[in-house]
């Protein structure tokens, strides 16, 4: 049961980096652990505590693989990957369009109301709507990192605990489990 712990905890840990592959199996894992009475206390645990890891993890690396990316600028290719990521370079070096937007921000995050409407909109874009790693980007040096991290608990709890109760729900009026 531990080995399969540790499975969940590793597919759920990687899962913002496939969202469109992983994350349906960690729910599946999840739902297998259940079966084989799993602990939805432990389960809940695990899987909000690795899925907030994961993406405090992706906001501190973001920057790093962001800087590599940009050897991509240079090359001559034409492939669409490196289309692709020419354009991401372009659109993040050209700060003169994004400096007006962001000095009204700043001047509004100051306030009180704005860090509250700024933490809400952090947790919203933890719960399962947007990708983690969009949503860190959105985020990035708009929210320090503590509240970063507890809008991304907040959000991943309201993501993961219910569905692990819900499922041990259904799983107990199928008399599949006590």
């Amino acid at each position: 049961m531990v080995f399969q712990f540790v499975i969940l905890s590793v597919v759920i840990y990687f899962s913002p980096l496939v969202p469109p592959v992983l994350p349906p199996l960690a729910y599946s894992l999840t739902g297998a652990l259940l079966i084989q009475w799993g602990s939805p206390r432990i389960l809940s645990i695990i899987s909000v505590g690795v899925a907030t890891l994961s993406t405090a993890t992706i906001r501190v690396v973001q920057n790093h693989i962001i800087e590599k990316l940009n050897i991509y600028e240079e090359t001559s290719s034409k492939s669409r990957f490196h289309h692709q990521v020419g354009r991401l370079n372009r659109f993040f070096k050209r700060q003169e369009s994004l400096a007006k937007i962001s000095a009204k921000r700043e001047k509004y995050i100051e306030t009180k109301a704005g860090k509250a409407v700024t933490f809400g909109f952090a947790i919203f874009c933890f719960l399962p709507i947007l990708p983690d790693i969009i949503g860190t980007r959105i985020l990035y040096k708009k929210i320090k990192f503590i509240p970063f991290i507890i809008a991304v608990f907040i959000g991943k709890s309201v993501t993961h605990i219910p569905f692990i109760f819900l499922w041990k729900g259904v799983l107990q009026l199928l008399h599949i489990v006590k």
